[in-house]
């Protein structure tokens, strides 16, 4: 189940629900301020996030 994440809050590695599916982010660019990103997916243009977003973020096992 995901979370509803600010986009400051998104990191990569997190899987975002866009259009149904989740897309991971493999890189990430500030856009202005950190209420703003650019997030980068393969194989989808990068999509510019302002408002909170459902996330998943793998287990971290370390």
């Amino acid at each position: 189940m995901g979370s509803t994440r600010p986009p400051s809050d998104v990191r990569i590695g997190d899987f975002v629900y866009l259009d149904g599916v989740y897309q991971r982010v493999r890189d990430m660019r500030s856009s202005g301020t950190a209420a703003h990103r650019v997030l980068i997916f393969a194989g989808r243009e990068p999509l510019i996030i302002r408002e909170a977003r459902i996330t998943y973020r793998p287990i971290d096992f370390r």
